[in-house]
């Protein structure tokens, strides 16, 4: 009996740290490697990113009404943002103004998501994003600690991914495609985060690139976040003259599951409509 031929094995890559730390398209290229994110991600993320964007006003909703159960976290928006000069509600409720101020840049910020992530401009905005949250680039310091981060990430992981697997009309291979996807890049996102927290690499700050300070929502002097109101408005209009809603069958409650799939009809409550969850600006 012959030997068996011993499995080819791939010649392993050299990743170098400095790079890791000091260029963020080197940092990219590693994560996509190891996550295999790939072109196969790329092309779920655009085909579905209108299944995506008909749920963001919701998600928003959902998001500030679990930021607002702690005072640990409805801390952050009893003072003001750079952008923000309205006036300050001391008594913070999901209709305060900086709080519809702040639901405005969460949509546009998940509309982001919904864009080319082909181009590094996308990945560079969402390593801005984990930078403006420890305080700098920003005019107004703006200081959240990790751990409310993280979970606030995971939470709108939780919220997505039980949205797409109860689409009553997409294939499952199409549902696993676009939840492996946006798993991808959510936790790109988590680690885009960590890399301004942690201490890891601090040998190398020097040699690091110095934050420039610029208006929430720019990137090099362009305004790259958008709301997403006219491409919400558009989608769900489509939706409605096709005779029905993607996410019709979806509605909030009370419990562990924020998104159910249930036999109701999409209550008309702002906080918990799919097509009224978009708050007046």
């Amino acid at each position: 009996m012959s030997k068996m031929t011993p499995l080819s094995r791939r010649p392993m890559q050299h990743i170098d740290r400095r790079d890791l730390y000091t260029n963020l398209e080197t940092r990219i290229q590693y994560l996509h490697s190891f996550l295999d994110f790939s072109s196969r991600d790329i092309e779920a993320l655009v085909t579905g990113a209108k299944y995506i964007r008909a749920l963001i006003p919701a998600v928003v909703n959902i998001v500030y009404k679990k930021l607002l159960q702690y005072d640990i976290t409805a801390r952050a928006f009893e003072t003001r943002s750079t952008s923000y000069e309205g006036p300050v509600d001391p008594n913070l409720n999901e209709n305060s103004p900086q709080i519809l101020h702040r639901k405005m840049f969460l949509r546009g910020y998940l509309n982001k998501l919904c864009s080319d992530p082909s181009k590094m401009e996308f990945w560079e905005y969402l390593d801005k994003v984990g930078m403006m949250h420890v305080g700098q680039g920003r005019t107004h310091p703006l200081h959240i600690e990790y751990v409310h981060i993280g979970v606030t990430l995971s939470f709108v992981q939780d919220i997505i991914t039980e949205a797409v697997l109860s689409h009553p009309r997409l294939k499952m291979d199409r549902k696993i495609a676009l939840v492996k996807a946006l798993s991808k890049v959510i936790w790109i996102q988590n680690d885009l985060f960590a890399k301004w927290y942690v201490r890891d690499g601090d040998e190398f700050a020097e040699e690091r690139m110095v934050p420039e300070v610029e208006a929430e929502g720019y990137l090099h002097g362009k305004k790259v976040l958008h709301d997403g109101c006219d491409s919400e408005s558009e989608i769900e209009d489509s939706a409605l003259s096709a005779g029905s809603c993607p996410f019709k069958n979806l509605a909030t409650n009370n419990g562990n599951n924020p998104l159910q799939q249930t036999n109701a009809p999409v209550p008309t409550s702002p906080s918990t409509s799919i097509h009224s969850a978009k708050p007046e600006l």
